[in-house]
């Protein structure tokens, strides 16, 4: 079983992502933007987990890191983006289009700061909502299954 915890938009509040990963004690962090630099101190506190992050568009001057990360966990395809380059404040038709073209099991996002989660044809949008309020996502790979979970602190 694999534990990840999904953080946007924590924007300077290392505090509420620090408090978080300590309640939850994660496998692996996927930071969705706009706060990368909380991201980063939190894996100089616990290098024990895993990391994986975009920066959005409120990390302007972030340069070790990009705008769209594709990876594995499990052999579960993820597309991690902030979500501004594909404007989900206004759709989500744009980033469900390049999660079908990439053929990913989940795409994470942020920018919004509203927790959402929608199944679409073997697909899943999920955004953790605004760590700065308290929220969160946890992912929970187990067996082939992935269950998602809004939580708050």
């Amino acid at each position: 079983m694999k534990k990840i915890l999904v953080l946007s938009d924590s924007h300077s509040y290392f505090d509420e992502a620090l408090k978080i990963f300590e309640k939850e004690k994660p496998d692996i962090v996927i930071g969705a933007g706009d706060g990368i630099k909380d991201i980063d101190e939190l894996s100089y506190v616990h290098p024990e987990a895993e990391y994986y992050m975009v920066k959005g568009n409120c990390d302007y001057f972030d340069r070790r890191h990009s705008e769209e990360n594709l990876f594995e966990i499990d052999n579960v395809k993820i597309f991690l983006t902030h979500g501004h380059l594909y404007d989900v404040k206004r759709s989500l038709s744009s980033i469900k289009e390049i999660g079908k073209k990439l053929n990913v099991s989940i795409v994470v996002f942020g920018h919004t700061h509203k927790p959402y989660i929608e199944k679409d044809e073997g697909m899943t949008l999920f955004n953790p909502g605004a760590t700065e309020d308290g929220r969160y996502g946890i992912i929970i790979l187990e067996n082939g299954n992935i269950d998602l979970f809004h939580k708050q602190l």
